[in-house]
């Protein structure tokens, strides 16, 4: 059975993704951030093997304190720099919206959900990147790449906002947030472009 302890990954150049040194199995990379590489090892399972092993620790920290809820992947094993956990098939938020074109308020109603679920979890970065929010085979939403969401202070999701605008539909979230959310609505009104 092969192995995925024996797989190493770096962080070459600050702010960076990390670059895979060595792969001797024949699990497939399936994603890279700055933190880590993550390899799906089974058809329900992946491994993120974190360059530096105090970012092992603040995902699964997060991972741990929000098993409960249905916005992050279910935690199987921590090692000293990887974390095994849930693979989750399925297009990023922003991969969604992109193909859609438009934001639906039953989408609008899904990214209030994961906010305030961050907040009930007492993350300090109430933002992620649509690029980290996975739209599961049910339509629900997973939020991944956790490393930070314990260790930075965010009270607004500006990272969310940003790409939003970058697809053209801040407008469109912001006016269903109005209608559905008000008292958000006044909060982020000054993200209008």
């Amino acid at each position: 059975m092969e192995d995925f302890k024996s797989i190493r990954v770096a962080s070459l150049m600050k702010g960076e993704k990390v670059e895979v040194l060595h792969n001797p199995t024949s699990f497939p990379l399936i994603g890279r951030g700055n933190q880590g590489a993550v390899f799906k090892i089974s058809s329900d399972q992946c491994v993120k093997i974190h360059a530096k092993q105090m970012h092992a620790l603040s995902e699964s920290t997060v991972l741990k304190a929000a098993q409960e809820s249905s916005i992050v992947p279910r935690l199987y094993e921590v090692g000293e720099n990887y974390i095994v956990m849930e693979y989750i098939e399925g297009p990023s938020l922003k991969e969604y919206l992109e193909e859609k074109g438009m934001i639906t308020e039953d989408v609008t109603k899904k990214i209030l959900f994961l906010l305030e679920e961050m907040k009930r979890l007492k993350f300090t970065q109430l933002d992620s990147r649509l690029k980290e929010i996975i739209v599961t085979k049910q339509g629900g939403f997973k939020v991944v790449d956790l490393v930070s969401h314990f260790t930075k202070k965010s009270d607004r999701p500006e990272k969310l906002m940003t790409n939003l605008n970058h697809l053209g539909l801040l407008s469109s979230f912001l006016e269903q947030v109005k209608k559905l959310y008000p008292q958000s609505y006044l909060e982020w009104k000054d993200f209008t472009c």
